[in-house]
């Protein structure tokens, strides 16, 4: 993996993890329908707070979301460069194929499941998420976890080298 991969990786997963925060929190059933429904303030809030992520929630708001709408939009803003220098294509297609994105992207997603009803008693901000999310991954389980993860992927894939520049 090369060092503009692995870099752009956490990037990526942070977007990932910004637009699950949002379903989190601003999911709304209407006629059957999820959508995400950003108040104004929030989006306010998200303007001040996490500028990176503004585009993504603008894009995403008073929209139906469903994976494929959430997997498209994730794409859109990471292809636009997170409202800043566009990443070239080999890197963004080199990044979701990356063992790091994707392992980090796996523990977010178990962190979630494992921690819905803490998350669900009281709104938390996205760098309450992050910070909580970091603390969770620095305990011995997770950290043995995560080596169990690494062990069970392809060879190629756990082991690739990583260029370092």
């Amino acid at each position: 993996m090369t060092a503009e991969i692995e870099a752009a990786a956490s990037r990526v997963a942070e977007v990932v993890m910004f637009e699950n925060w949002l379903r989190f929190y601003f999911i709304a059933e209407e006629d059957g329908a999820l959508l995400l429904r950003l108040p104004e303030k929030a989006m306010e809030q998200i303007k001040q707070r996490y500028s990176a992520f503004y585009d993504l929630a603008e894009l995403l708001n008073n929209e139906e979301i469903d994976h494929q709408r959430s997997l498209k939009a994730v794409c859109m803003h990471v292809s636009s460069g997170f409202g800043g220098r566009p990443l070239p294509d080999h890197v963004v297609a080199g990044v979701f194929d990356s063992p790091k994105f994707q392992l980090e992207v796996q523990l977010f997603s178990n962190w979630v499941q494992n921690h819905e009803e803490r998350l669900d008693e009281r709104f938390m901000e996205f760098s309450e998420w992050t910070k909580a999310f970091a603390l969770w991954k620095e305990s011995d389980e997770v950290k043995a976890y995560t080596q169990r993860l690494l062990a069970s992927m392809p060879v190629s894939a756990a082991n690739a080298p990583e260029t370092v520049q």
